[in-house]
């Protein structure tokens, strides 16, 4: 397994912390990508608030995604997460996740490469269909579809908007805390080249 050199990292989260103040830092990307997971870690090493799109909408109507879907249909959906990333604090120290497909509407994308510091974790097809078969009763409108077939679509259909992010990331066969590692020191590097970006 590769591993990230491992710098001082407290100095990178002062330098981070200290030059993108009051601005969110946000992950988007294809589901099982583990915006969620490496989200959670990587907001408190930096002591910030982590805030997921989905879950917020799931919390907010008492019922999971899929059956917003599956009742609602999908345009509905993208309404609702519309108006939630609308409502975003621009201001906040968050790190955010989004769902999968946020980040593939123009309307949605512009307000997050507004507000914040945007990051594509960008995995590769076959760590996002191992993560999607072993989480299958939380996905359940995976259940029953060629999930090798969906994937490749959605990648070459979303791919194109992942790109538009700030900031990209290739994400391996990392540990959490070794991905986590490697997201800071490319964000140090990104404010370093662009020291403006408290103002963008």
């Amino acid at each position: 397994m590769n591993k990230i050199v491992n710098k001082n990292l407290s100095e990178v989260i002062n330098y981070i912390n200290f030059n993108h103040k009051n601005k969110p830092i946000i992950l988007v990307g294809m589901m099982g990508a583990g915006k969620s997971a490496i989200g959670k870690i990587l907001a408190k090493s930096l002591k910030r608030l982590f805030y997921d799109i989905d879950q917020n909408i799931e919390d907010r109507y008492n019922m999971k995604i899929y059956e917003i879907f599956d009742r609602y249909g999908e345009e509905k959906f993208r309404d609702i997460e519309y108006e939630e990333i609308k409502n975003i604090n621009s201001n906040a120290n968050n790190v955010i996740a989004t769902g999968g497909g946020a980040f593939t509407f123009e309307r949605n994308y512009s307000i997050l490469n507004d507000i914040g510091l945007t990051i594509w974790l960008n995995t590769n097809k076959n760590n996002i269909i191992e993560r999607l078969k072993k989480n299958l009763n939380n996905r359940p409108l995976l259940k029953d579809i060629d999930i090798e077939t969906y994937v490749e679509s959605l990648l070459l259909k979303r791919n194109p908007f992942y790109s538009k992010a700030k900031l990209t990331i290739i994400s391996k066969n990392y540990s959490k805390n070794e991905m986590r590692n490697k997201i800071l020191l490319e964000i140090e590097k990104y404010l370093v080249k662009n020291s403006n970006v408290k103002n963008n």
